[in-house]
């Protein structure tokens, strides 16, 4: 059959169209082929028989059909093409419900500003796409007879592919229902933290927490952000972007260990951190809201527990958890994607805190800001080193070679600036630490919530589901009082590690044990053996 005749057929323009649609979607980078292939399907399935169905109707309901179809999967494109931007990829839809839910209004209004050529893309699309099928579109035949059956079967095979989870989440109507009820979950959810957590402290008999010594204790908890290993000098990235880090284990006494396979279990921040730091894991997700966190455990065993954070302090979980503990401080009062507060104004915060006599045994949990994006702001202007330079090494010669845009490669020098702020950052939280408290036991765990991508594998930065970078992290030791043993320390820095397991070893470090704890997967135990990989599922076909 010749082109200009099938135009000519209603049934084939509606084929055509949709065929120009997602070619378009995929010229403009909105999606994945195997994504974009399942929207066609829903559009051929779905939305032609919903097509004929308005056909049995009239005429020009069928034609109004055609322009809402447009309109909605242009506009689902759009979006899917701004999220996969901002996010590296196709994120869940709990992912997407649980940042709506943790947003500011300032944040929306950062958002918009930071994304608005993107959505004006979207926005171009959309429009697009409507003035396209008020130009096509057309009814089905007025034989009704004749479109019966197929109309049947496109509704039948329509209900079928709504049985199947993969196609479900690619449909274009019910996706949104789906995020929305995610997000009124997560609403609910934070409305009830408080309370919640209130009732599971009730229950703290339960726990049967215990303390296995007496003896002063300070353990510090240091939880980074958005930090990727492989932009850490001490494990062999090109850039030096640790040094502060390396001179403060070569003078500081005791035990240090730097992981080499410490990866996240997620590749953003509320879901990794609700695992990591309850007995939720990623086989038990759903445990988080019903078992204690670290902090509880910890104030259950009679820890002083204190909270300082460069996070925003309206973030859900995050406060509450700084609401029960005994002092809290959070630094950050704007919008935290531009905020101008560096993690190098906690020192004085801590310095305050240190300066206040010792408890027995105190829990100290910080907060980073990290290398969050934007990264030219996590790093004061006169510590910056590779953002302001401008001859080419090592990296920057690999990162064109790969084809990364200059913006990517921009963003690479201002993120591995970030990292050797981050680096100097802890080394001097750790002088303040040995120096105020001299004559205990003091334990400093540093763990990034998750990595980052920044041009490592694509033309690419930010938080990225699809990516080794992206969860890849840094996992670092201090124990000041632990004799060293090199065969030890060597063997420990092998061991593959997986954030969620991360609330046994903060156990460990607390010398408590509770009902929670499972010694197989606490890594600084000596029963250390997980039952499933640390390298995150969604990382397996890679």
């Amino acid at each position: 059959m010749r082109a200009d005749a099938l135009v000519q057929r209603p049934g084939g323009r509606f084929v055509l169209f949709g065929l120009g649609l997602h070619a378009a979607a995929w010229a403009l980078g909105f999606m994945l082929t195997k994504d974009l292939a399942k929207s066609l399907a829903w559009w051929l399935v779905l939305g032609g028989g919903l097509w004929l169905l308005a056909g049995c109707r009239s005429p020009r309901a069928a034609k109004h059909v055609w322009l809402l179809l447009a309109g909605l999967f242009a506009l689902d494109i759009g979006t899917q093409g701004l999220l996969r931007g901002y996010f590296g990829s196709q994120p869940q839809p709990s992912v997407i419900a649980e940042s709506l839910a943790n947003t500011s209004g300032a944040e929306v209004a950062g958002f918009l500003g930071e994304q608005w050529r993107a959505i004006a893309t979207g926005l171009g699309f959309t429009a697009a796409a409507l003035w396209s099928a008020w130009r096509w579109r057309l009814a089905p035949a007025a034989n009704h007879r004749a479109a019966r059956w197929p109309l049947i079967a496109l509704l039948l095979l329509a209900a079928l592919l709504h049985l199947n989870p993969a196609m479900l989440r690619a449909e274009p109507l019910a996706r949104w229902g789906v995020v929305y009820a995610r997000h009124l979950k997560a609403q609910r959810e934070i409305a009830q933290l408080d309370s919640t957590r209130a009732a599971l402290w009730a229950q703290r008999a339960d726990w049967q927490v215990r303390r296995l010594d007496e003896q002063p204790r300070t353990v510090v908890l240091v939880i980074g952000e958005s930090n990727t290993r492989l932009n850490w000098g001490l494990l062999g990235y090109p850039r030096d972007t640790t040094a502060a880090l390396a001179q403060a284990m070569a003078r500081l006494p005791g035990s240090h260990v730097l992981l080499r396979q410490a990866w996240s279990a997620e590749a953003f921040t509320l879901p990794s951190l609700r695992l990591a730091l309850t007995a939720a894991t990623l086989e038990r997700p759903e445990d988080w809201a019903s078992t204690p966190d670290v902090t509880q455990l910890a104030r259950a065993a009679g820890y002083r527990v204190t909270w300082l954070s460069n996070q925003p302090a309206h973030e859900g979980w995050f406060a509450s958890m700084a609401a029960s503990a005994d002092q809290r401080r959070f630094i950050n009062h704007g919008n935290w994607r531009d905020s101008s507060a560096t993690d190098h104004d906690l020192l004085p915060a801590l310095d305050q805190w240190l300066a206040a006599p010792a408890a027995p045994q105190e829990l100290l949990v910080i907060h980073l800001l990290g290398q969050h994006f934007h990264f030219a702001q996590r790093c004061p202007a006169a510590m910056r080193q590779w953002a302001v330079a401008t001859e080419d090494d090592e990296v920057t010669r690999a990162l064109r070679a790969a084809g990364r845009s200059s913006s990517i490669v921009r963003a690479r020098n201002e993120y591995d600036d970030a990292v050797r702020c981050g680096a100097d950052v802890l080394a001097r939280m750790m002088d303040a630490l040995h120096r105020q408290r001299p004559d205990r036991a003091l334990e400093l765990l540093y763990v990034s919530d998750h990595g980052q991508e920044v041009g490592h594998v694509s033309d690419f930065a930010g938080h990225s589901q699809s990516t080794e970078a992206g969860y890849a992290i840094p996992l670092y030791w201090w124990s000041r009082g632990t004799a060293p043993d090199p065969a030890q320390l060597q063997a420990l820095a092998q061991r593959p590690f997986r954030l969620d397991w991360a609330d046994h070893a903060v156990q460990h470090l607390l010398a408590v044990r509770s009902r929670y704890y499972e010694p197989t997967l606490d890594l600084f135990g000596t029963e250390y053996a997980p039952p499933s990989p640390a390298r995150p599922p969604a990382l397996a076909a890679r």
